[in-house]
């Protein structure tokens, strides 16, 4: 899959993505996502960003922390940021922002760059005055609202209704791209920790890891490398996700 960086004149270009996250949003908008950028293409790009302030970000750095944040918005121009929340032991992951994508610093939400990132600010005031010369970029706000409440309620459901391997299970099929795929072997990098996908499902490091390796001696994955793994049947894990196991199915 691949993934555009913006450029202040609105342009793009494409950036290599292939190892970043699948989050909790599901396939659909993974390869519907709205971007800023489809509307800001050429002069009207460089017209918007002004009165925006330039900051570039380490990877691990804080872009927010939830706590006295000032009222403001930022445009991702290049990078990744993961929005969470904390917890008493551990964190929770809501869904990460992509070049294009829009937010704003007062959310109560902690924000951090997973990677280098590059970001465009403003004020509430400067950002309502670019709405009202460009009303289109509603659509935006609009997308990323509904990725971000979609991701919400697939983390409700999961903490309500699914048990820590259902979860993980879970997780693994979000890289299946089609329903198709759900009958044959599939392999999937991810270039996440351990620690990294206990955020994502709400668990934690231990408990993770105990349900992964259960779901690798059980056959319902395979690791075939650091970061790569296979789905010998799909179907079988999908099972896993419903609570249901399906005996004529044998792990290979």
């Amino acid at each position: 899959m691949g993934m555009q960086r913006l450029e202040p004149d609105g342009s793009a270009r494409a950036v290599a993505t292939s190892q970043r996250p699948l989050v909790r949003e599901g396939r659909e908008s993974l390869t519907s996502r709205f971007s800023i950028g489809d509307l800001l293409a050429g002069p009207a790009g460089a017209e918007f960003f002004k009165g925006f302030t330039r900051q570039a970000h380490q990877r691990g750095a804080m872009i927010c922390t939830g706590v006295n944040d000032a009222n403001g918005i930022f445009v991702v121009m290049d990078g990744l940021l993961r929005v969470y929340l904390v917890g008493e032991d551990r964190e929770m992951t809501l869904f990460y922002l992509y070049p294009g994508d829009i937010f704003c610093t007062h959310s109560g939400a902690l924000v951090e760059a997973a990677e280098a990132t590059e970001v465009r600010l403003c004020d509430f005031a400067t950002f309502q005055k670019k709405l009202e010369s460009y009303p289109a970029i509603s659509l935006a706000l609009v997308a990323i609202l509904g990725r971000a409440i979609m991701s919400c309620m697939r983390t409700i459901e999961d903490l309500t209704f699914r048990d820590i391997k259902q979860r993980i299970a879970s997780f693994f099929l979000d890289h299946i791209g089609s329903p198709a795929e759900l009958e044959q072997e599939f392999n999937v990098s991810i270039n996440l920790t351990v620690e990294d996908i206990a955020n994502l499902i709400g668990a934690s490091r231990q408990a993770t890891s105990t349900a992964l390796n259960s779901l690798l001696k059980a056959g319902y994955l395979r690791r075939q490398g650091r970061n790569d793994y296979a789905i010998p049947s799909p179907a079988r894990l999908r099972a896993v996700v419903m609570g249901r196991s399906d005996p004529s199915i044998r792990p290979t």
